[in-house]
């Protein structure tokens, strides 16, 4: 009987801790994603770029090429399906790989997928999607920057991929999402505290542009842009 008692009060501890932790978690994320950086920089409107949503995963939307950058050394719209669109347009992502080549909808995730992403074991890729025009259909805000910001922006994105002579390491798979994406080899370690939003933030506040502590989530991104 003592036994029970005791495995019934370590499960007790075990539940209010956990529900502890995602409080803190949860709180943490409200106040850090309210409290912004770069916010008095009022760049010169040289380069627009957008994010997009889907609730769950932010992507940078940028012009495919300019005079700042031609993307099309680092990633290749040769690589996806449709090679024959006249693509203006990039998206980058970051996430966990398990994510992106094992759970296509929400319906296929898996515990043991979430478990490995989040305690930082399932692996990183970079996502480039390519897009003939600015998506329509998808949740997005506009960001008017520098040159000079965009400039930091595409290399601190580029240091994300695994590169080799410049280009990066493309990831050969049936996973895309459609006919115009492409998944490459990537560094560093989605975790709970470093998510797929929290590099689309990092990324912009690394380049001085406005962006928000840390956040995990999707939707605290997005809020700091919409006018």
């Amino acid at each position: 009987m003592r036994k029970v008692r005791l495995c019934l009060k370590g499960l007790l501890y075990s539940v209010l801790f956990l529900l502890a932790f995602l409080l803190l978690y949860g709180l943490s994320s409200v106040l850090l994603s309210r409290i912004l950086v770069n916010e008095k920089v009022v760049p010169e409107k040289s380069v627009t770029l957008y994010l997009l949503s889907n609730g769950m995963h932010t992507d940078i939307l940028m012009p495919l090429t300019n005079e700042v950058f031609d993307w099309q050394k680092v990633v290749s719209s040769q690589q996806v399906q449709d090679t024959e669109a006249p693509y203006h347009y990039v998206a980058m992502g970051w996430g966990c790989r398990k994510f992106y080549l094992e759970t296509p909808t929400w319906a296929d995730l898996k515990f043991t997928t979430a478990f490995q992403a989040v305690t930082g074991q399932g692996g990183t890729l970079m996502h480039a999607t390519f897009y003939e025009e600015i998506p329509s259909g998808a949740e997005r805000v506009s960001l008017e920057i520098s040159k000079e910001s965009y400039s930091q922006l595409v290399e601190h994105i580029k240091q994300t991929f695994v590169l080799e002579q410049g280009r990066g390491v493309l990831v050969p798979t049936n996973a895309v999402y459609g006919t115009s994406d492409a998944f490459y080899e990537a560094h560093g370690r989605y975790h709970l505290f470093f998510t797929c939003n929290s590099w689309t933030n990092a990324m912009l506040k690394r380049s001085g542009i406005k962006a928000c502590i840390w956040t995990p989530f999707a939707f605290d991104v997005m809020r700091n842009y919409q006018k």
